[in-house]
């Protein structure tokens, strides 16, 4: 540590002190911090040799320590047009011999904002003919973005503003941090001396982000026709589409199936615009979320449904209604691909009435967009939504009826529920809209959004309050950035995944096979033709699926039943009210038994023992049951009958006890993955190892 310290000492010394190292005459009193290794120069060879580096900091000694200096302040002029050198229009002169006051009389003091801090330089125009006569275009053949098309005094390098882009996609960061952070740069000490630029950022970071899209996207060179729904989106590269990754005939349709899954998101709301048309678009509707005028004449037309839910009251969709004054949308719904988590161009839509059924309306508009994205050419699409067996009850005949509501030509639409909410629904919901029993379906859990939804949530109070043209830029951004991500990396990811799916083949192909061996082959046969015509009608012939379980009768129903047959029999009521007695007492002597005081379990007292007239403790007393004699004994005494509904009663009575046991396990189940395993105490996990023992 202390070597380190003395080495970083050293180096803030003015090792070079003396003469200058370029011209060797006159006294070197300058430093450049930004220049590798040490240098010293006079005043007219450090202007000369920083003549193509204008963002170079430079360092004044004064004898006993450095003072940070501008190489506007030490006479340096920064010519447009002719690689740094000085326009031919002005007087020949050398620049080593210009005093301060010598300036050229057109000269413009701009304030220029680099990725290392914010500088203030002199700017000479260039005046040559056939060059720019327009300072705007100047300043931007020079890589410096104005920030004004006037009279600017205000300019950007493409640099920071490349810089500024990454930070925001990366690291999330607002416009507001990044210029703090650049001021801070610029003089950490006395930041208000630093030019505020700000504002400027926000506007032309936007103007800068709708040029490199446009360029990336060929629009560069083509200046007749701008983009339209879509075209400044990226999509997923392995998803089908024909005439793109795959032939426009496909033999195995269901290879090709349209696998989407729809969401909301509900922290990316949007505050209410004080003066919303003075708000101007970019690029509306050219990327990922809609077209405003074209979903705002839809929004015109959803009419609000009192049907009730079919299925399960979610939450979520009360909640989405909570809270909402102020907010122009209560968040976003998207549609992407099931299998690689990519946005779908041109679907992302505002939630501006809350998640309630007027929602379905809104739902069905991206989801429309998001079939149509993919062409014509695919009949089947697969669609994954959290409450999947609501949003299709209608689907159809509203989009029959809305004009902004368009499919395909025959296209077939399977509803589907995400894996982990299918949970929440009831249980009709499991077979009929469970992914593992969709043919083209694969391993897909359905819930690939809600991973796509946790990098979002970082930006959206940044973009709460901005306008919506601005807003949906930086949604769209975000959505392209993630699109990307994915398609870098789309070929490590899919062999990842085809390993995996070899693997889950090998392992399962044995095992599958043996049991199929040892089962009868009518019955396999049989299940083939269910499971074959299930997966052509769908609807209520999947119901094969569910698990039927007929629960074991209990104590009390089969003491009903023995009931109602003895009265019907023989008019009379007794012998099942006996044998219910004598259980309920055998049971109280097992509850009320004192073990360790008797020196012996109960069911280890030999009944046959006892003699009339001793003294038998309650807790051990044998109760005599017609089970307590042989079975010939008992048919010799006519207690056949009494036997049989004595081991009704007992069946009952275990089916109970088996009934609590599951029960007590799933308790203590409960008790260890909720409260034991997530103790951040002693004395927490003892009380939960303590109410587990007691179960």
């Amino acid at each position: 540590r202390d070597l380190y310290l003395d080495i970083i000492l050293e180096s803030e010394q003015f090792i070079c002190a003396g003469t200058c190292e370029t011209c060797r005459s006159a006294e070197a009193i300058f430093s450049c911090s930004t220049c590798t290794g040490d240098h010293g120069w006079c005043r007219p060879c450090m202007i000369k040799l920083h003549q193509s580096l204008p963002f170079h900091k430079i360092q004044l000694w004064i004898g006993k320590c450095f003072e940070d200096v501008t190489l506007a302040d030490q006479g340096f002029i920064w010519y447009l047009g002719h690689s740094g050198e000085s326009c031919p229009w002005y007087e020949a002169s050398q620049l080593c011999d210009q005093e301060v006051d010598a300036w050229p009389h057109d000269t413009t003091l701009v304030t220029i904002v680099h990725s290392s801090g914010v500088f203030t330089h002199n700017i000479a125009w260039c005046h040559c003919q056939g060059s720019d006569s327009e300072q705007h275009l100047q300043l931007l053949r020079a890589g410096l973005f104005p920030a004004s098309s006037t009279r600017p005094k205000t300019a950007f390098t493409f640099e920071v503003l490349d810089h500024f882009l990454i930070d925001a996609l990366e690291c999330k960061t607002s416009a507001r941090s990044f210029f703090e952070k650049l001021t801070r740069l610029t003089n950490n000490a006395f930041q208000d001396t630093v030019p505020d630029r700000y504002r400027e950022l926000m506007r032309v970071s936007r103007l800068w982000r709708d040029l490199k899209n446009r360029k990336w996207f060929g629009f560069g060179h083509n200046v007749e026709s701008g983009p339209g729904p879509g075209d400044l989106a990226l999509f997923c590269p392995s998803c089908p589409q024909p005439g793109i990754n795959m032939p426009l005939l496909w033999e195995q349709k269901w290879l090709v199936m349209r696998r989407l899954v729809v969401d909301g998101n509900f922290t990316a709301q949007h505050m209410n615009m004080r003066e919303p048309e003075l708000d101007i678009f970019l690029s509306d509707g050219s990327a990922y979320m809609v077209t405003d005028a074209e979903y705002q004449a839809h929004l015109s037309s959803a009419m609000e449904s009192k049907e009730r839910s079919t299925c399960s009251n979610h939450r979520a969709v009360n909640a989405a209604n909570a809270n909402r004054s102020n907010l122009r949308a209560t968040g976003v719904g998207a549609t992407a691909c099931a299998r690689h988590g990519c946005f779908v161009p041109h679907s992302v839509v505002d939630f501006q009435k809350g998640e309630r059924q007027v929602f379905f309306d809104l739902l069905y508009y991206s989801i429309c967009e998001g079939i149509k994205h993919s062409g014509d050419r695919i009949d089947t699409s697969l669609v994954i939504y959290d409450v999947g067996c609501q949003w299709n009850l209608h689907f159809a005949e509203r989009v029959d009826n809305c004009p902004a509501l368009t499919l395909p030509d025959n296209v077939e639409i399977i509803a589907a529920v995400g894996k982990f909410h299918l949970s929440a629904h009831k249980l009709a919901c499991f077979a009929r809209y469970s992914l593992n029993f969709i043919v083209g379906a694969a391993q897909v859990d359905g819930e690939i959004l809600e991973t796509l939804w946790a990098p979002f949530n970082k930006i959206s109070p940044t973009a709460r309050s901005m306008s919506q043209a601005h807003r949906q830029e930086i949604l769209d951004d975000h959505m392209r950035n993630s699109n990307w991500k994915k398609l870098v990396g789309i070929v490590k990811t899919l062999l990842r995944k085809y390993k995996r799916a070899n693997k889950g083949i090998d392992d399962t192909r044995i095992p599958f096979e043996d049991l199929t061996k040892s089962l009868d082959v009518n019955k396999v046969s049989l299940w083939e033709s269910d499971e074959k015509r299930a997966m052509e009608r769908r609807g209520e012939h999947l119901d094969i699926y569910h698990l039927r379980i007929d629960k074991a009768p209990t104590m009390a129903e089969i003491r009903l039943k023995l009931t109602e047959t003895e009265y019907a029999d023989t008019g009379k009521l007794g012998s099942v009210s006996w044998l219910i007695e004598g259980i309920n007492l055998e049971d109280a002597q097992f509850c009320t038994a004192d073990t360790e005081e008797l020196g012996q379990e109960v069911g280890d007292v030999e009944f046959t023992s006892e003699e009339i007239g001793d003294e038998v403790p309650a807790e051990v007393m044998g109760i005599w049951m017609p089970s307590s004699i042989s079975h010939q004994d008992a048919l010799a005494l006519d207690l056949g009958a009494l036997r049989t509904e004595e081991l009704q009663l007992r069946q009952g009575q275990a089916n109970d006890c088996l009934e609590r046991l599951r029960q007590a396990l799933g308790h203590k189940s409960i008790i260890y993955r909720q409260h034991f395993r997530s103790s951040d105490s002693t004395w927490v996990g003892t009380r939960s190892k303590q109410e587990a023992f007691r179960c």
